[in-house]
C-alpha cells in the first residue's frame, strides 16, 4: 500500500513524460543523518543523476548513489540505491526554480547487527524498496548547466535507514525544452496549527512548511510539505517525534473576482526520522476546504482547514485537524 501511494504521488507530480527533450546528467553528493541510541550521525555518499524535463513543470529521471559506510559501530552497514526520481516545478524550471521531489527505487543493503556477545552478525546483502520525498532548489547556469540542492526524508523499510538527507548535484544540460499543458503556478511559506481529533497523537507546537499550487486545464493541483512537532499520548519513552508531512492533492475550484474556493482531496505521507515506535513512514489521506484570496495587485493569501488521517506502525489511526495560513505571489486564470 505504501509503495502504491508513493507511485501515485510521483505520477501526479511529474506531469506528462511524453515527448521529453531537455535532459541533464551529472554527479551527486549527499550527507545523510541517521539517529540511533548513541545520537545522530552523518554519513556521506556519491552518485549520479540522469533526468529529462517533461516540460516547464516537471522532470523524471534515474539516480544512483553509493553509501559506503552508514554504521556508528564496527559492524558493516552499506547501501547502494538506484531509483526513479521525479521533480515537480510549480513556477517552472527556469532561473532559480524551487521544486518538490519524490524518489522510489531498489536499495541493496548490507547491514550487520550486534548480537548478545557483542559480535557482529554475518554481512548478508538484501534487496529492499527505498523511497524519499523532499524540497529543493534548481539554479540554471546559463543554457548548458544546472545546479540542484535538495533536502529530503529517505527510508528503506525493514532496515535501520530512516533519515534526513541533504543532496547536491551539478549537471550538464542539453536538448530543447518541451512545453507542457500546465498553466501558471505559485508557492509560498505556510504555518498551521494541528488540533487533535482522535487517536494517540497530538501536536506540541505549530507546523511550518511550504505550499505549492499549479493550475491545469482540468483544475488545480496543490502540494504542502510541513515540519510538524508531535507528541504521543500515554507513552513512556521517545514520546515527542517530529514528522515531515508530504500532502499532494487535487483541488476542484469555484473561482470568483476575489479569488477562489476549493475542495482539497489527496494522499498523505508522514516521515518520522527519529528513534521511537513511529520511526519510518506513516501513510494516510487528507481532505478539506480552502480559499485563495487576492490581496492588492501581486499577493494572494490562502486559508484552509482539512482533516488529516495517518496510520502508525502499530496500526493505530491518528486524526488531526490542520488549520493553515500561507501567502504567495498571485496567480489569476
Amino acid at each position: 500500500m505504501r509503495i502504491l501511494s508513493l507511485l501515485i504521488i510521483a505520477l501526479v507530480l511529474s506531469g506528462s513524460v511524453a515527448a521529453q527533450r531537455r535532459a541533464r546528467i551529472g554527479p551527486t553528493i549527499s550527507s545523510m543523518a541517521i539517529e540511533d541510541a548513541s545520537g545522530t550521525h552523518s554519513y556521506s555518499a556519491i552518485g549520479a543523476s540522469l533526468a529529462l524535463l517533461s516540460g516547464d513543470d516537471g522532470e523524471v529521471g534515474v539516480g544512483v548513489s553509493r553509501y559506503d559506510n552508514l554504521s556508528s559501530t564496527n559492524c558493516v552497514r552499506q547501501m547502494t540505491f538506484a531509483g526513479v526520481e521525479s521533480n515537480y516545478y510549480p513556477v517552472g524550471s527556469n532561473g532559480i526554480a524551487p521544486y518538490a521531489s519524490t524518489a522510489l527505487g531498489l536499495a541493496r543493503v548490507t547491514d550487520q547487527d550486534v548480537d548478545l556477545l557483542g559480535i557482529c552478525t554475518a554481512a548478508t546483502p538484501k534487496n529492499e524498496i527505498g523511497l524519499g520525498f523532499g524540497l529543493g532548489v534548481r539554479l540554471n547556469l546559463g543554457t548548458q548547466a544546472a545546479a540542484l540542492v535538495e533536502g529530503r526524508f529517505f527510508q528503506v523499510p525493514n532496515s535501520a535507514i530512516q533519515s534526513l538527507e541533504v543532496r547536491a548535484n551539478v549537471s550538464l544540460a542539453f536538448g530543447g525544452e518541451h512545453k507542457s499543458d500546465l498553466l501558471n503556478g505559485t508557492l509560498g511559506p505556510a504555518v498551521s496549527v494541528l488540533p487533535r481529533l482522535s487517536g494517540p497523537m497530538e501536536a506540541r507546537g505549530p507546523a511550518f512548511g511550504v505550499r505549492f499550487r499549479r493550475d491545469t486545464k482540468k483544475g488545480a493541483l496543490g502540494l504542502q510539505i510541513d515540519y510538524a512537532p508531535l507528541r504521543v499520548i500515554g507513552c513512556s519513552s521517545d514520546c515527542e517525534p517530529s514528522a515531515i508531512f508530504f500532502a499532494p492533492g487535487y483541488e476542484p475550484s469555484l473561482r470568483t473576482n476575489w479569488g477562489r474556493m476549493y475542495l482539497d482531496l489527496g494522499l498523505l505521507l508522514a516521515g518520522f526520522p527519529s528513534t521511537g515506535p513511529d520511526r519510518g513512514m506513516a501513510e494516510g489521506a487528507h481532505g478539506g476546504l480552502g480559499a485563495d484570496i487576492f490581496s492588492g495587485a501581486s499577493l494572494m493569501w490562502n486559508v484552509n482547514g482539512r482533516a488529516l488521517w495517518m496510520q502508525r506502525n502499530s496500526g493505530e489511526s491518528v486524526f488531526l485537524l490542520q488549520l493553515g495560513l500561507s501567502v504567495s505571489p498571485q496567480i489569476r486564470q
